[in-house]
């Protein structure tokens, strides 16, 4: 299935993440999804990761399969192609209750989104993670790649306590077929968005550090930023939490700016945030929560339309539940079917 700007010359995106339920959803977390495929009419929808609730009572494979299929339900329905990355939680039930080993269980999730004709995603070459793959879009008369998705699967856990990280071999991928895209527009970099689940640390940068608590400021998220944090740099929206990135440092945002064709990475993860600011010329951009099953108070999605000829001029909006939902949401957060205890706590008693 082939990625084409359309005959107006626009690519339109809707990205959904941390939807994160379980086999029963709640039916707010459905809605989400069905009315903001119904506002935007987009070309493609892209999981963010930490699709699935994963670590649910009573969890099994038979269960988790259930859970795929209720979260693609209302994709199906419009028949739009999806692609996906995936997140820390999503395997989590298949490797702490069913004996699967985190890749094993990131490869049967893999397997049955595959079982939709409408899924885009593959596993990929790297060796490390499952789903770190890019998508061409092919310009409006279908000549030649005019642009270019990027899906890196940005791991779980890190060693060094924290969150996973996107390991060399995936930065040394991205580096090779940037390069191969690169050559095959006669040496122009191709205009590119790149979207996974966990925050890269340069996100701080778009953030102030105070030494005490100051009205609107949240707790580092990771040892690497100690003390408190409040967005200054943001031009659109908020951090209502702190990006909870890796304790390890790494190479991967600088291999962007050598690259030169990323114009904004899109990440999930922390539920609450939904800023988009810049570092070094490259935007960086939260997506809130879709899902009622974890925490959160600003669930929605996010949609980018991309403009063929002027792709850095691209259009995000925040699609918020209030725009959304045809009734009230009360209360915020509903704990149910035995979900982990600390997602009923609040995100600064978490991080």
């Amino acid at each position: 299935m082939e990625l084409k700007f359309r005959e107006n010359g626009e690519f339109s995106i809707l990205a959904i993440a941390d939807a994160q339920d379980t086999d029963n959803p709640q039916k707010e977390t459905t809605d989400i999804i069905r009315y903001s495929i119904e506002k935007t009419s987009p070309d493609l929808i892209i999981l963010l990761g930490d699709n699935i609730a994963g670590d649910f009572e009573g969890v099994t494979p038979k269960r988790t399969k259930a859970a795929v299929k209720a979260l693609l339900e209302p994709i199906s329905e419009k028949d739009i192609p999806f692609a996906l990355v995936f997140g820390n939680h999503d395997h989590e039930g298949l490797t702490h209750k069913c004996g699967f080993e985190e890749k094993e269980a990131k490869l049967f999730l893999l397997e049955e989104f595959q079982k939709s004709p409408l899924c885009l995603a593959v596993k990929g070459e790297c060796r490390s993670g499952v789903g770190t793959y890019n998508l061409p879009i092919l310009s409006s008369d279908g000549k030649k790649a005019a642009f270019n998705l990027w899906l890196m699967d940005s791991g779980t856990y890190d060693c060094n306590g924290g969150y996973g990280f996107v390991q060399p071999d995936q930065t040394e991928w991205y580096r090779k077929t940037s390069d191969e895209l690169k050559a095959q527009n006669g040496g122009i970099p191709v205009p590119s968005f790149l979207f996974q689940h966990i925050p890269v640390a340069e996100t701080y940068r778009l953030m102030k550090q105070y030494p005490f608590y100051v009205p609107g400021s949240v707790t580092g998220g990771s040892k690497r930023f100690p003390g408190f944090y409040k967005g200054y740099k943001n031009r659109q929206g908020k951090f209502r939490e702190a990006p909870c990135c890796s304790n390890t440092p790494n190479d991967q945002f600088e291999s962007w700016k050598k690259q030169g064709d990323i114009l904004c990475a899109f990440f999930g993860h922390d539920h609450t945030n939904d800023y988009l600011g810049r570092v070094d010329g490259i935007d960086l951009c939260a997506v809130p929560a879709a899902g009622y099953y974890s925490y959160g108070w600003n669930h929605g999605a996010r949609s980018v339309t991309i403009h063929e000829n002027s792709p850095e001029d691209y259009d995000t909006e925040i699609l918020s539940e209030h725009s959304l939902l045809p009734y009230p949401v009360l209360p915020k957060y509903k704990q149910r079917h035995g979900y982990c205890e600390y997602k009923n706590r609040k995100p600064w008693q978490i991080f």
